[in-house]
């Protein structure tokens, strides 16, 4: 198939699960059954977002100065857990730099994918943090569940890794690029880190 029109099929797709996703959003009150599929339909429309973020080849980073403390509250207030999930709390360390300069956009959408995949893990809590070391910017998400090496009954696609990757090293300052780790945490449980310079 012609890559146009792959990428014009998928952004269609996208936009119509938002359509969906919306429509749900307004059915789902009080009804488990549809906040499930809303949930569902809010990951469909983010992997295809990530699928067309590495699709379109090479990625450049649209760099303004964020406060990283309030950027992290806006993309914890943006996860949706369904109303039959287990009672997740999500914190943001309060110990960040004032100011960071990084693309918004492309953050966000490697800290959701992070996010994702930490759910699908923690037991009770997922620890939001930014921080500096260096020159270089940290973003972390920690949950509490058993760590890296847990067998899935569903293994994931990697896409969400491969997206972060890229992501990272689209963010490049004096000839360094970013990049991620992923390890587990001295407290237990896996940590997610992505590394800004």
């Amino acid at each position: 198939m012609d890559e146009k029109l792959t990428a014009a099929v998928v952004h269609d797709m996208k936009n119509a699960l938002g359509v969906l996703e919306g429509q749900l959003a307004i059915l789902c009150q009080n009804n488990p059954e549809v906040a499930a599929s809303h949930a569902l339909c809010t990951s469909l429309r983010q992997k295809l977002i990530g699928f067309l973020t590495l699709y379109k080849g090479e990625m450049t980073a649209r760099i303004s100065d964020v406060c990283p403390e309030d950027f992290l509250a806006e993309v914890r207030d943006l996860v949706f857990l369904p109303p039959d999930a287990p009672e997740i709390e999500m914190t943001v360390s309060p110990n960040t730099p004032v100011i960071w300069f990084f693309d918004e956009r492309l953050i966000q959408l490697a800290l959701e994918a992070a996010i994702q995949n930490a759910l699908r893990f923690a037991r009770s809590r997922i620890s939001l943090g930014a921080r500096r070391e260096g020159d270089f910017l940290v973003f972390s998400v920690r949950d509490d569940g058993p760590g890296l090496g847990t067998v899935e009954e569903m293994p994931s696609t990697g896409l969400g890794t491969e997206l972060c990757r890229t992501i990272a090293g689209a963010h490049v300052r004096e000839g360094v690029k970013g990049h991620v780790s992923l390890a587990n945490a001295a407290e237990g449980g896996a940590l997610f880190e992505i590394w800004l310079p």
